[in-house]
C-alpha cells in the first residue's frame, strides 16, 4: 500500500498526486554586479542540485537586460553567485523543491 497526498479539484480531476513535486519560495532580491563581474548573495542551505531553482529577471521571470540575456548564475553551497556586467542590477528569486 502506497501512502501520499492526492488533490482533485470540484470536477474530481487530481491536480496534485503524491508523485508531483512542489515548488516553495525561498528568497528574492536585487543585486548589483561587482568589478568582478559578479554578485554573491548568502542562501542558507543552498547546494548545486536539482532541488533548488533560480529565476533571473523581472516577474514574469523573463530577461530584461536589452534585448539579450546577459545574466546567469551559479548555484555554491549556501551560496548563488549571480554573473553579469560590472554595475548592472539583477533581480532574483530562489525555490526549492
Amino acid at each position: 500500500m502506497s501512502y501520499g497526498l492526492e488533490v482533485y479539484n470540484a470536477s474530481g480531476t487530481k491536480i496534485i498526486g503524491y508523485t508531483d513535486r512542489l515548488i516553495r519560495f525561498v528568497t528574492t532580491g536585487t543585486v548589483t554586479a561587482n568589478s568582478s563581474n559578479y554578485a554573491d548573495v548568502t542562501v542558507t542551505g543552498m547546494a548545486n542540485d536539482d532541488t533548488w531553482t533560480v529565476a533571473l529577471g523581472d516577474i514574469p521571470f523573463v530577461f530584461q537586460y536589452n534585448a539579450t540575456p546577459n545574466v546567469s548564475f551559479a548555484k555554491q553551497t549556501n551560496n548563488l553567485r549571480i554573473y553579469a556586467t560590472s554595475g548592472n542590477t539583477v533581480d532574483y528569486y530562489v525555490f526549492r523543491t
